[in-house]
């Protein structure tokens, strides 16, 4: 007789989340090692309450690469954008610094500013607060008590400048944070500073950016990026053609994970007639030729750096189901200035919209799999070893510690 699958099991909820979802005893299985290791369960990628709890105690609190620092490259150019739901206005001072800054005025919360340009301040439109490229406040027409005093003076006027977001830069990228951390910038980029020094990612500009509306959870795209499973057949005619000869893993010190594939060329391409590129880079260190670097930068930041470029993928949580994906192509500046760049680089666009253009896919596939009431997660192999340790850093930052009720999804 035949056994059918059971419609929404609940001994496995598949993604139907317990009560208390937060409580260590439902990710038992997830802590498991070996072979009987898994993936996180199915609510942890549709639920908005454990969404809402990484964003409050992962990406508010972890640095979050935002933008190249080329996006305002002129004292007084600004740029304005949502981060995380936050609008933020990014500008350059005086003083060459770029800050960031939240895009909301210190009166009524009007936005300063919108879309990007050049500016000596920034005036809100609705009452005319005007702000330096530093935030500081400048001055505010007409605001005065019932007697006609004013509301600002030098006593309380730095109370009113625009609220500063932290920041740093690092590779030419600006990276934010919105709370209190347990890390500096450098610690939380780890190896990446010493291993990737030679590549000078500072003395690039990106080429190309395409930004990928996603109706997906956010960790889809990234648990593709580690998989190693999948590249022989979502991959096998584009990156699996590749002949690596050995992989060599970098210590992690901080949120980074670098691995060196050993091969000729730069995997920032096909290995097909017809892919031919840029010459490595003359800085690059002389044992960084001869490979690709694959790497991530939690929570949601992956690089592939060959040693003619790098290709830089952002993954950011808008909701429990949909995110955006920022694929950013980066070549130093001088190639620009080379006369076949504009052949030479579609080559690497070509490359990225067929290899990203799978990955991307079936990520949206796995997606909309996970919501079936029949879906469950699987035992992970030994190639999936790296989604395993992802989940539990995960968890590490989001469960609580309360054990109460009962266990889910062993």
């Amino acid at each position: 007789m035949a056994t059918h699958a059971g419609y929404e099991d609940r001994a496995n909820l598949g993604v139907l989340e317990p009560e208390d979802l937060l409580s260590p005893r439902h990710y038992a299985a997830v802590r498991r090692d070996g072979r009987l290791m898994r993936a996180l369960p199915l609510w942890c990628y549709t639920s908005e309450r454990f969404h809402q709890a990484e964003k409050e105690r992962i990406f508010l609190r972890s640095w979050n690469m935002l933008e190249r620092a080329e996006i305002v490259p002129n004292v007084g150019d600004f740029h304005s954008m949502t981060y995380l739901g936050v609008p933020l206005l990014l500008a350059r001072g005086k003083d060459e610094r770029v800050r960031v800054f939240a895009n909301t005025c210190r009166h009524r919360g009007a936005m300063v500013a919108t879309g990007s340009g050049n500016c000596k301040a920034f005036r809100c439109p609705y009452h005319f607060w005007t702000y330096g490229l530093d935030g500081r406040h400048i001055g505010a027409p007409n605001y005065n008590d019932r007697d006609g005093k004013p509301l600002i003076d030098a006593t309380n006027k730095e109370e009113f400048g625009l609220a500063e977001i932290e920041s740093g830069t690092w590779g030419g990228f600006i990276f934010i944070r919105f709370k209190e951390g347990p890390q500096t910038l450098e610690q939380h980029l780890g190896a990446f500073v010493d291993t990737l020094a030679s590549h000078k990612l500072e003395d690039m500009a990106c080429g190309r950016k395409v930004v990928y509306e996603m109706d997906a959870n956010w960790k889809c795209f990234v648990e593709n990026y580690i998989d190693a499973y999948h590249i022989p057949y979502v991959h096998k005619d584009s990156l699996a053609r590749w002949q690596t000869q050995e992989y060599v893993n970098v210590k992690s010190r901080g949120e980074e994970y670098l691995t060196f594939a050993k091969h000729e060329g730069s995997q920032l391409l096909l290995p097909f007639p017809g892919y031919d590129g840029f010459p490595p880079m003359p800085q690059i260190d002389e044992d960084k030729t001869g490979g690709t670097y694959f790497s991530t930068l939690r929570p949601g930041v992956m690089m592939t750096l060959g040693n003619d470029g790098a290709l830089v993928f952002q993954s950011e949580p808008i909701s429990a189901k949909k995110s955006r994906l920022t694929v950013s192509s980066l070549f130093p500046k001088s190639y620009f200035k080379r006369d076949d760049f504009e052949r030479l680089s579609q080559n690497y666009f070509r490359r990225n919209d067929i290899v990203v253009g799978e990955d991307k896919d079936i990520a949206l596939r796995q997606f909309a799999g996970i919501q079936s009431p029949y879906a469950r997660i699987a035992r992970l192999c030994g190639d999936e070893t790296d989604l395993n340790i992802l989940a539990n850093w995960i968890l590490d930052q989001v469960v609580t510690s309360d054990s109460s009720e009962t266990i889910a999804a062993e």
